[in-house]
């Protein structure tokens, strides 16, 4: 298995989505493609740029490096991750 299901919570535009990331590219990668279908999504109400926001993990807090790829930042199915 290369996805993993993931929720993302935007609370600037009071949504969650549920979707699957693949486990071998890099975060930024993963954060710039969220931004893209985020801005979509919500008619560019959400139009935010990669140095705007950051991704963190809802449990732990943890905020993600760019550089680091999905299948060492610990992110598994089931992760609930924020956009902020």
């Amino acid at each position: 298995m290369n996805k993993y299901l993931v929720t993302i919570i935007v609370p600037l535009i009071e949504t969650e989505y549920d979707v699957y990331i693949p486990n071998n590219k890099k975060i930024g990668t993963i954060k710039s493609y969220i931004l893209k279908t985020l801005s979509e999504l919500s008619n560019n109400t959400f139009n935010k740029t990669m140095s705007e926001v950051r991704l963190l993990d809802r449990d732990t807090n943890q905020e993600y490096d760019n550089n680091l790829y999905v299948k060492d930042a610990g992110i598994k199915n089931g992760t609930i991750l924020v956009i902020m």
